[in-house]
């Protein structure tokens, strides 16, 4: 009883936030969508790298960093294996073209940045982010670069300018911030308290406001038609992905905070950015947005099982 108790208070205020976030922008005039995407930008340029940046700049990551470097590499090498063997057996068997490259994004592209930073920090505390933080500084860029490649190769809109896309991967904030979190933290440099307060008060900013206008961002009347392509894409997400990957995290003798940091690499929602990537690439957006919706919801009870199992084990200790 108590895994499931300690199981529900990790990945209920997630769920509890989305809802929120629902409620208010369709059965209120507080919020609407047009505040939802204004609040999106702000969450995405500020509050989120705020936390990415100062998760990283409190940790003393360059004793950290060492002790993690296998699972680093295993979640970047794994993401590359996975990529490839999408991009050779998608087009195979998903026959309907502009779908190809959903479906491919669908399965390896993660929204982890919110979900693996959040759930991990309901579980264990800010302090015990700093794996979470260093995965995103690596995966987010990667998930980034490899959705631009599938959905130029598969879609019908092909974006040839690779200058520009890796242009555009540099000056993603989540990048820098990453990337300024662990110079900060490497050469000891330190913040005013007047500066570090106000950076800490705007990271806790971020995971409750980023899952409120997830909440509000779902819209359910895309839920219509291409069920089957989508049960197959989150299944193989949400449940035969994280049942290869989770032994691998073991066996490297990865526990705790470490080892749910590895398995929400691929175990969290589509990125709600999937969706508006393959409208611009002219794939089939209404499969891509059934993807973000039905994840960000299957993924609250698929989560729950996954933590409860591992606790139960003894793999996840508090």
């Amino acid at each position: 009883m108590d895994n499931i108790i300690v199981s529900f208070n990790v990945i209920a205020p997630v769920f509890f936030l989305m809802v929120l976030g629902y409620f208010l922008v369709n059965y209120t005039s507080l919020a609407d969508g047009k505040l939802t995407k204004q609040a999106n930008a702000i969450v995405f340029k500020i509050f989120l790298p705020c936390m990415l940046f100062y998760n990283v700049y409190q940790s003393d990551i360059g004793s950290e960093i060492h002790s993690r470097i296998r699972l680093c590499i295993w979640a970047a090498g794994g993401l590359l294996i996975l990529f490839v063997l999408l991009c050779l057996i998608v087009p195979r068997i998903v026959t309907q073209e502009n779908q190809q490259g959903v479906v491919i994004q669908g399965i390896f592209r993660s929204n982890y940045v919110i979900f693996g930073v959040a759930v991990v920090q309901n579980m264990y505390g800010p302090k015990s982010t700093t794996t979470a933080a260093i995965l995103s500084a690596i995966l987010v860029p990667m998930y980034n670069f490899l959705a631009v490649v599938a959905l130029s190769i598969f879609g019908e809109k092909r974006e040839n300018d690779w200058k520009k896309i890796i242009l555009d991967i540099i000056k993603n904030p989540l990048i820098i911030s990453s990337v300024l979190g662990i110079i900060f933290s490497l050469l000891g440099i330190r913040l005013p308290t007047a500066v570090d307060t106000t950076v800490q008060d705007l990271a806790k900013l971020s995971t409750p406001i980023a899952f409120m206008i997830l909440g509000g961002d779902l819209d359910f009347s895309k839920v219509k038609g291409n069920l089957k392509t989508a049960f197959v894409v989150l299944t193989i997400k949400l449940v035969i992905l994280p049942l290869i990957m989770i032994p691998m995290v073991v066996m490297m003798g990865y526990r705790d905070a470490d080892l749910l940091s590895g398995v929400l690499a691929y175990q969290t929602p589509v990125a709600v950015s999937s969706y508006i990537m393959a409208q611009q690439a002219g794939a089939d957006g209404q499969l891509a947005g059934q993807l973000v919706v039905f994840s960000s919801v299957l993924s609250i009870f698929t989560l729950f099982v996954t933590i409860f199992i591992l606790r139960t084990v003894g793999l996840l200790g508090i």
